[in-house]
């Protein structure tokens, strides 16, 4: 079978030198009313083949409720984390109020502290804390960094707790060095605690859901919370 494409180029070969001027200058218009067809169309929101052309301001429409929706999934998960934290600063507060009492009294040789079956009650509260925080949902790499500063705070003051539990079994002179290391280890979470706290805060207030602040002080009082983390008066 002939290539038609072979016999395009025998004609155009034997044409004269004006007939193939004539012939280039028709395909140029032919071209260039093709291209004006398809201007034309996509101007009128169709693309040459027929089909309809997206448009512009579809397109950021679409951003935008995507933005929208991704803001309001960010300031549902602040609510929940919010909700969670808000119930685990309780269970810390009393475990840090109750552990640092213990500690003093263990210190000053005070009579009657707290034994082995308080210890183990403040465990249960903070598996409590921490069994709020693991309840909330995935979200942004912010969110999940303050929830893991909640939870880490929460192992941590464990880890004191625990270490409170041997020096209830110490030797006498090992008891103040037991005692130091329970202290330690409070303070650590209690630091942690409030970088997380800071970061719920911030997020809290870019999301429009105003301040959140669930700040925590080493001896577990209210009153004794840093400064720079208490609420503002007019708040």
């Amino acid at each position: 079978m002939v290539d038609p494409s072979k016999v395009v180029l025998i004609i155009v070969n034997r044409l004269s030198r004006r007939w193939r001027i004539t012939l280039v200058l028709a395909m140029a218009a032919v071209a260039v009313v093709l291209v004006a067809v398809a201007a034309t169309a996509l101007a009128a929101g169709r693309d040459p083949r027929g089909e309809e052309a997206p448009e512009v301001a579809s397109i950021e429409a679409v951003a935008e409720k995507l933005a929208a929706e991704q803001a309001r999934e960010r300031a549902e998960l602040n609510v929940s984390l919010a909700s969670a934290a808000e119930v685990a600063h309780g269970h810390m507060g009393e475990v840090l109020q109750k552990l640092s009492f213990a500690v003093s009294a263990q210190q000053d040789a005070t009579p009657n502290v707290a034994g082995a079956g308080e210890a183990g009650e403040w465990e249960l509260a903070l598996e409590r804390a921490m069994s709020s925080l693991d309840a909330v949902g995935e979200g942004t790499s912010e969110q999940t960094v303050a929830r893991e500063a909640f939870v880490g705070a929460a192992h941590l003051l464990e880890s004191a707790v625990a270490d409170y539990g041997h020096l209830l079994n110490a030797p006498h002179e090992e008891r103040e060095s037991y005692a130091e290391t329970v202290i330690e280890r409070r303070d650590a979470a209690v630091r942690l605690w409030q970088s997380g706290a800071a970061q719920l805060d911030t997020l809290t207030v870019e999301s429009g859901g105003g301040h959140v602040h669930l700040f925590l002080a080493p001896d577990g009082d209210p009153d004794a919370v840093p400064l720079e983390f208490q609420e503002p008066d007019d708040h």
